[in-house]
């Protein structure tokens, strides 16, 4: 039969003084814990908003101390703890900016310093380091860094420069600018600037601006109209923000109150208060574009094109019904029209007010009953806006006037 072995009692005394010396270790080590956390707490003090940035703390001679977190999982704080010093992982110019920067950190002043540095040919990190001096002895002092890497934000911030740049570059070249329009208050503020002919900034208000100071009153009740039709819809269908209103082309003062032309597009939208708005891009029309000439049909269409595109004339022509045939759109202006291709066809009546209708009539009779031109300016207050009228009778061969061309000025613009 097997002898069962004796269990050796346990040694409660011994046990007792090992767990007690386990007990003693646990809270030596808990109270440098806490210590270092109350260390650190009281140099983060220094910056409060920077309780996420890395500690790094360097000597007089700008030799590497210590750094928390011990473990970083970052490239510049893994050569530091490796024993590698700033001067030996910086380039030249960056070493001396930061050596430079470390000597002004006893004046009163919180400036951030960045830097770089290279990994490789392609992969640069950034970082941006705030620092303070901590004296340890009368004669010894200490560098407190918090170092943040920032390399996502530089990325960011260096790509949103580069579009920036871009449609500064855009908007300068083409004569473009972004705008927004209140509906409510009828304002117009300019997004980006104004460029004029010789890519020179036009000086504009800050702020919302009356439409009455920027382009004539008829281009003005042009996008009036045009608000006031989307208001109707937005009242019974909320789902017209964001949908893009029909393009118009409106005049609007440059250089010395010269007209230009501009074709506006955009949509409905919420600005950044919830106001209701028009917001879109005025793009600059340069209709008075270079024509090659290489014969006279060619030499007559290139003159007649740039005469319809100079913003101060009004030009239409009809047949002997008065139908209209064409019109440029500075008569369409005139008249309200935002599509030129709604009044063709349509009869003279039927589009002007009636109180220009009165006189541009009675100056087409003449012309269809004598074949000749006739002009005529208003005098007084014949009509709203004094003007110099001219019509010129369009014949066939056999002398027979079928077609009559109207050109006018508004003497006020």
């Amino acid at each position: 039969m097997t002898a069962i072995p004796k269990i050796e009692s346990i040694d409660w005394v011994l046990a007792s003084v090992a767990f007690e010396v386990l007990l003693i270790v646990i809270c030596v080590v808990c109270i440098l814990l806490i210590r270092e956390v109350r260390k650190r707490q009281k140099l983060y003090r220094r910056f409060p908003g920077l309780s996420s940035e890395g500690l790094v703390v360097l000597s007089q001679k700008l030799d590497f101390l210590y750094c928390q977190p011990l473990f970083a999982d970052d490239p510049l704080f893994e050569k530091l703890i490796q024993g590698s010093n700033f001067q030996e992982i910086l380039d030249s110019k960056d070493w001396a900016r930061m050596r430079l920067f470390f000597e002004e950190t006893e004046k009163p002043r919180d400036m951030s310093f960045l830097f770089s540095m290279k990994l490789d040919e392609k992969e640069i990190l950034w970082y941006e380091l705030h620092c303070f001096t901590q004296h340890v002895t009368v004669a010894e002092s200490q560098y407190v860094c918090f170092i943040k890497n920032i390399t996502k934000e530089q990325k960011g911030l260096r790509e949103r420069q580069e579009l920036q740049n871009n449609l500064d570059l855009l908007l300068k070249t083409s004569g473009d600018f972004l705008w927004s329009m209140d509906i409510e208050k009828r304002q117009i503020r300019f997004l980006t600037p104004i460029i004029d002919d010789d890519l020179q900034y036009i000086p504009q208000s800050a702020g919302g601006i009356d439409k009455s100071s920027i382009m004539p009153e008829e281009d003005s009740a042009i996008l009036d109209n045009l608000a006031n039709w989307y208001i109707s819809m937005y009242k019974t269908d909320k789902s017209v923000v964001n949908r893009a209103f029909p393009p118009v082309k409106v005049r609007l003062y440059g250089k010395d109150k010269s007209l230009l032309w501009y074709h506006v597009r955009g949509l409905l939208n919420y600005d950044e208060s919830g106001t209701l708005v028009f917001q879109g891009l005025a793009r600059r029309l340069d209709v008075m574009m270079d024509n090659f000439i290489f014969d006279s049909s060619q030499n007559q269409n290139a003159l007649f094109s740039a005469a319809l595109s100079l913003p101060n004339l009004r030009v239409f022509w009809v047949d002997r019904d008065y139908r209209i045939l064409g019109a440029n759109q500075g008569f369409a202006n005139d008249f309200g029209i935002v599509d030129l291709e709604m009044v063709q066809g349509d009869v003279l009546n039927n589009v002007v007010n009636s109180k220009s209708q009165l006189y541009f009539n009675k100056v087409l009779s003449e012309v269809f009953a004598s074949g000749r031109r006739v002009s005529w300016t208003s005098e007084g207050d014949k009509l709203d806006k004094p003007m110099m009228f001219n019509a010129v009778p369009l014949k066939v061969e056999a002398g027979i006037v079928i077609q009559a061309m109207c050109v006018y000025f508004r003497m006020d613009s």
